[in-house]
């Protein structure tokens, strides 16, 4: 019986290609076919297949909310990425994603200046997006929102360089959450349009659902609890479809803080509960500090005290982790 060939380099680039195509659908899928290449590149020598599957690999995992391992998935493919090269920048820009969801956020800025920098040295220009993204996030979690809303409008100044429509939809809902959080709603109400408009364009399961998430908060914001509820209901649905932990426990969040609104305290406490499980899997700083926070309100309203004085202390716990040193 003969044995079956080796994969050729062009099956190995097809492998991955299909991988990055379906990730966003289907990152279980995705994450498998990412490792078959990486394993069929690695029996036949193909460095740059092995660089780039390890790339799709460590993607899926995040996706996945599989941080510490997509963190050492994405650093042995660096180990074998060039100095300067695009699949480099990728790399790290990824790299500092992992940071960022593991709490090590000083690290995770650190190395999206070292991925910006190296990336327009280069004109390696969608990776600097990505990081201007990034950092944005980081002065975002610190709650430094004009200095957020400064690097992702420079993000948005490059998007001229890129063609992809999903990171344009990216970009447009990160200054939406700037603009939200400084309290300009009208202003992150124009910008949300042209997200909404933007994603019906194209099949992006995240995009759609921070899309509808974003709009609850806005509802939430106006005090349109039902229509806010109706929006992080169908975030939910769809976040399920896509298999993503984050957006779930997010969704999840945003439909306890409409029931917190309506003081409907079981309910609300819940739903939380909820979220809060998925936040204590991903060991996410920030959804426990937004989680642990409104189940002390949740507690409160149900007059069980010493419920409350856990979460609030856990609440400050999570807040001061995040604050900058």
């Amino acid at each position: 019986m003969q044995a079956r060939p080796n994969a050729l380099p062009c099956d190995i680039d097809r492998m991955i290609a299909s991988a990055d195509e379906i990730l966003q659908l289907q990152p279980n899928e995705g994450l498998q076919l990412a490792r078959h290449a990486h394993t069929q590149a690695q029996i036949i020598g193909y460095l740059h297949g092995e660089i780039q599957a390890g790339l799709a690999q460590g993607r899926a995992q995040l996706l996945l909310g599989q941080q510490a391992a997509a963190l050492l998935t994405l650093q042995q493919a660096l180990a074998m990425a060039e100095p300067k090269s695009l699949a480099h920048v990728n790399l790290l820009e990824q790299i500092a994603r992992c940071h960022l969801d593991l709490g090590d956020t000083l690290q995770a800025a650190h190395i999206w200046e070292q991925c910006a920098q190296t990336s327009l040295d280069n004109e390696h220009f969608m990776p600097f997006i990505h990081a201007q993204i990034g950092l944005g996030q980081v002065h975002f979690g610190f709650e430094e929102y004009e200095d957020a809303l400064k690097y992702h409008y420079r993000a948005f100044d490059y998007l001229y360089t890129s063609t992809d429509a999903a990171l344009r939809c990216r970009v447009y809902l990160n200054i939406v959450m700037d603009l939200y959080s400084l309290r300009r709603f009208n202003d992150a109400e124009t910008m949300l349009q042209r997200a909404r408009d933007l994603s019906l364009t194209m099949r992006s399961l995240d995009n759609e659902t921070e899309v509808y998430r974003i709009t609850g908060l806005l509802f939430l914001a106006k005090n349109k609890i039902e229509d806010a509820r109706m929006h992080f209901a169908t975030a939910l649905k769809i976040c399920l479809l896509q298999e993503n932990p984050w957006h779930q426990a997010m969704s999840a969040l945003g439909l306890g803080l409409c029931d917190l609104a309506d003081e409907n305290w079981d309910k609300a406490q819940a739903q939380l509960n909820e979220a809060h499980t998925l936040a204590t899997q991903l060991q996410n700083p920030h959804l426990l500090y937004k989680t642990h926070y409104a189940l002390c309100i949740a507690s409160e309203g149900k007059k069980e005290y010493a419920a409350a004085k856990i979460h609030e202390l856990a609440y400050s716990q999570q807040k001061k982790h995040l604050q900058r040193p």
